[in-house]
């Protein structure tokens, strides 16, 4: 549970930055984005091209929806490696990518 709390609070610190005006498949883009950031400041690089993957299967083939994904991974990447941030464990982060990939779902309206 501890190791969840670092990842808890950089995904609400991240979150906190989505404007109001953004859709729920913008905000579920972003988390995902920001997962993937920990993901590869972790060297967890099979959750990383499962997030790929998640994107290109789900949303809309669109540069909007992308450049979300990739700012968001970015600042997360960035991020964690300035606070030297603790990485959590692999199938923490995995549970987090799997929430967050029904959370995408939902809002590309997709069935679960």
């Amino acid at each position: 549970m501890t190791k969840a709390l670092p990842l808890l609070a950089l995904l609400l610190a991240v979150s906190a930055g989505v404007g109001a005006d953004d859709t729920g498949l913008e905000r579920a883009v972003s988390e995902l984005g920001t997962l993937n950031g920990v993901a590869l400041a972790c060297k967890q690089n099979a959750l990383a091209a499962r997030m790929r993957e998640i994107m290109v299967d789900t949303v809309p083939k669109e540069r909007s929806v992308g450049e979300v994904f990739e700012q968001a991974t970015h600042a997360s990447f960035l991020d964690f490696g300035s606070a030297g941030r603790t990485c959590p464990d692999g199938k923490s982060l995995a549970g987090e990518v799997d929430r967050a990939r029904e959370k995408l779902r939902r809002a590309a309206g997709k069935p679960a």
